[in-house]
Order: C-alpha cells, then structure tokens, then sequence
C-alpha cells in the first residue's frame, strides 16, 4: 500500500481511503448502508474478488467501517 507516510490529517485520511475502489466501496455503503459482501459485488461489478476483500478488511482495520 502505498502511503504519504505525513503527519497531516488529510495525507492520513488519504492513506486509508485513498486506494483505488475504496472511495466507491464507501460510497456504496453510505447509499445502502449496512450491506452484504455480494450486495457490494452487484454494486461494483468490475472489482475482482479479492480486490473487494481486501478493501474491505483495510477499512475496518482502520476503523472507517465495521462488520
């Protein structure tokens, strides 16, 4: 992953949610809200499978979403 390796609030925020597909993952939970992972996938169906997994678990290793 790569990183701004800053410490600035948004080089920070852009560490976590600046990853391609992230941005629309978040954006696919905030219209639908809580989601199943294949919800996602119709929502997004170009992203590979494990790309989606991965995202997924950044971000909520990061605490932006929880399962």
């Amino acid at each position: 992953m790569r990183t701004y390796d800053q410490y600035c609030s948004i080089a920070r925020a852009l560490d976590v949610i600046g990853d391609r597909w992230t941005l629309l993952i978040v954006r696919e939970l905030l219209i639908r809200g809580p989601s199943r992972y294949t919800d996602l996938q119709y929502g997004l169906p170009s992203i590979a499978t494990n790309l989606l997994a991965d995202r997924l678990r950044e971000l909520e290793f990061h605490g932006v979403i929880a399962r």
